[in-house]
């Protein structure tokens, strides 16, 4: 099996792209929602480390990853992240009713609002992040090795 072997890999990052290779190549053949929630947990944290290393959270919001907001939340808590978690709700908060729009143009429209407002805010809560000390790659590859037998 593909993922047992990326597990094997000495290398924790090594490892982390192999399995997220797998699994991209299943969301490019036949779309996010055909990824079981294990899946979709390694897909949503890829994505936001990803994001984060290249910009931070406007960075995230931004892209297709700020759309999945609440899968990523979610993926954070599957894997015992809480303070990345609880980072990524603050982020969540600050949309109104916390409602994130999908499409992307509304996105960063509603986003650019709130960031001219709370960029401050938004600087400290990605400082935390990077500060936080959550190895989230490792993390990951705990949950998929738990719940392997989820990865098809």
């Amino acid at each position: 099996m593909e993922i047992q072997a990326a597990l094997d890999v000495a290398d924790e990052t090594d490892s982390f792209l192999q399995i997220t290779d797998v699994i991209y190549d299943k969301e490019a053949e036949n779309g996010y929602d055909s990824l079981n929630e294990a899946e979709k947990t390694v897909f949503c944290l890829d994505q936001l480390l990803r994001e984060m290393e290249n910009g931070g959270f406007v960075q995230f919001v931004h892209h297709e990853a700020g759309a999945k907001a609440e899968d990523t939340l979610e993926a954070l808590e599957r894997i015992k992240a809480p303070v990345s978690a609880g980072l990524l709700d603050q982020i969540v908060d600050l949309f109104p009713d916390r409602n994130i729009p999908s499409d992307e143009d509304d996105r960063i429209d509603a986003f650019d609002n709130i960031e001219s407002e709370h960029a401050d805010k938004i600087a400290a809560l990605d400082d935390r992040f990077y500060d936080s000390g959550e190895n989230l790659v490792g993390l990951t590859l705990r949950f998929v090795q738990k719940n392997l037998r989820e990865f098809h």
